[in-house]
């Protein structure tokens, strides 16, 4: 539900709708991902840390930068590796990598 939140996707919208714009949000990231990843992690100040985690389904309030930091570098080798044809995955590991962070649930 907070995903969707995130992503802009409401149930109001038809499933064609939602789909189109699931995908082009998960290619959106996997590109930010990409840069992100060139750029280096250790450029990014604490609010664009926070920023990416939560645009990528992790809720950071409560999380040290070093977790943060963590979680987005597992994020990024997984993201990067995959494929835009794996734009599914993508999506279904945000919700993942997300629930089963042990801080996160703290």
């Amino acid at each position: 539900k907070a995903l969707s939140q995130v992503l802009f996707l409401t149930t109001h919208l038809p499933a064609f709708f939602l789909r189109h714009r699931l995908r082009s949000h998960i290619l959106e990231i996997r590109h930010l991902d990409r840069a992100m990843l060139r750029l280096g992690l250790g450029q990014l100040s604490e609010e664009e840390l926070r920023a990416a985690c939560y645009l990528r389904g992790l809720n950071s309030t409560h999380l040290k930068m070093s977790e943060c930091r963590a979680w987005l570098e597992q994020w990024l080798g997984l993201s990067c590796k995959l494929q835009a044809s794996d734009a599914s995955l993508l999506a279904n590991s945000m919700v993942l990598l997300s629930l089963n962070y042990v801080r996160a649930k703290e």
